[in-house]
């Protein structure tokens, strides 16, 4: 039981930044997106691990670990907003709104059982 606790915890995080974006009260940088990005992979991850890794993943571990656990249209969303969001590019830089929603959409669907 565990793992429903800290995938439930990565998302009501991940939705609540997502929630202070939508009413104002942050604006849409980068930091802000990446961030509710990868609360939402943690709490994808979360639901896939039942015991926590004793060390500290990168995205791309992360990743590894949850791709194959994802529909064709999801896996292409996450990948998209990793490349968008984990580069450091920064050049023209615009804030892929609907793609996050989205995508939080996406993991609330996953976790649905346990929210």
């Amino acid at each position: 039981m565990v793992y429903f606790i800290r995938a439930r915890t990565h998302y009501q995080y991940a939705l609540k930044l997502w929630q202070e974006l939508r009413e104002g009260k942050r604006k849409p940088d980068k930091a802000l997106l990446r961030e509710i990005f990868l609360q939402g992979l943690k709490a994808l991850h979360a639901i896939t691990e039942v015991l926590p890794s004793e060390k500290k993943l990168t995205p791309e571990e992360i990743l590894i670990k949850i791709l194959p656990t994802l529909r064709e249209e999801e896996k292409k969303l996450i990948l998209a907003l990793k490349e968008y969001l984990l580069s450091e590019d920064s050049e023209k830089w615009e804030p892929p709104l609907a793609e996050v929603s989205q995508f939080l959409e996406n993991v609330k669907e996953c976790l649905s059982p346990i929210l």
